[in-house]
């Protein structure tokens, strides 16, 4: 069984309260997190089903059932979507928790609002508050954005999820660009304080536009995030391959944080299991 349910920050199975203190993130498997910061509660890219398409959940059912219960009983103030793609963009997921405001990227509205979901578009660079206090501003990716296989083609976005003391980066799908140096200045606080960043796929194999464990760490280094998360691995892959991929599904996760501590990087890795949440200590503003 691949650590990200088997060891490390061990999971409860659903998306239990963090402990008091600063913004707390959960991760759920593969993009899927859940970030509490300033009072509200932000869902990223759920996708919670144990078969989308051609792939199989590695996690167990209990776990992802659990997962849905909670979110379903205790709703979330808002849902990100940072692109079209089938493991981002679960429409039976969706349909489950019935998001109270649902933020897009650019081009995906009209396609969710056919298939019944009132969507808000955000540009890179733009913002919305989604509590008080509490706001979302959409940051480029590097990712193409097409729905395979006749799907709409929108833009793929990452976000920055800022309260007056805390700013997490919701990297979503990307791979190295110029830009990252400069992307927390895209938001109000000119800082990344925590950062959920994708190390992997659910293949065997990564094409581009994806980060493998050596370029998440560059990545985090070039954004300056003070503490990482490692997302988008050792949940999905395709049916029949779970034996095969063994060593693409196990070991991500502690390739990326043997690699920031490679690179010198000040960055701490918490490398989470399924269901499992770390909390960063708040600081004050710092703009």
């Amino acid at each position: 069984m691949p650590p990200a349910y088997a060891g490390h920050v061990g999971g409860t199975g659903g998306c239990a309260a963090p402990p008091e203190g600063g913004p707390a993130l959960t991760w759920l498997g593969h993009s899927s997190v859940l970030v509490e910061v300033g009072g509200a509660r932000v869902l990223a890219d759920p996708v919670l089903r144990q078969r989308v398409g051609a792939l199989r959940r590695a996690v167990p059912a209990e776990v992802t059932a659990g997962a849905v219960r909670a979110l379903v009983d205790d709703p979330v103030d808002v849902v990100l979507l940072s692109h079209l793609h089938h493991d981002h963009c679960d429409l039976p997921t969706l349909r489950r928790l019935r998001p109270r405001l649902l933020v897009v990227p650019p081009g995906a509205a009209s396609w969710l609002g056919r298939n019944g979901f009132d969507a808000v578009e955000l540009a890179p660079g733009c913002a919305l508050e989604v509590a008080d206090g509490v706001h979302v501003t959409a940051v480029p990716a590097e990712h193409l954005g097409r729905r395979e296989p006749w799907g709409p083609t929108a833009a793929s976005v990452g976000h920055l999820v800022e309260s007056a003391s805390a700013s997490v980066w919701l990297a979503g799908d990307t791979g190295l660009f110029a830009g990252l140096a400069g992307l927390a200045d895209h938001g109000r606080r000119g800082v990344v304080d925590l950062a959920a960043v994708p190390v992997w796929g659910w293949g065997p194999n990564l094409g581009p536009g994806h980060l493998d464990p050596d370029r998440a760490a560059e990545a985090v280094e070039a954004v300056g995030a003070r503490v990482a998360v490692p997302v988008h691995w050792g949940t999905y892959h395709p049916a029949g391959l779970s034996f095969t991929m063994r060593h693409q599904l196990r070991t991500p996760g502690d390739r990326f944080a043997a690699a920031v501590a490679g690179r010198g990087a000040p960055a701490r890795v918490d490398v989470l299991a399924v269901g499992a949440t770390t909390r960063l200590p708040a600081r004050g503003s710092s703009r």
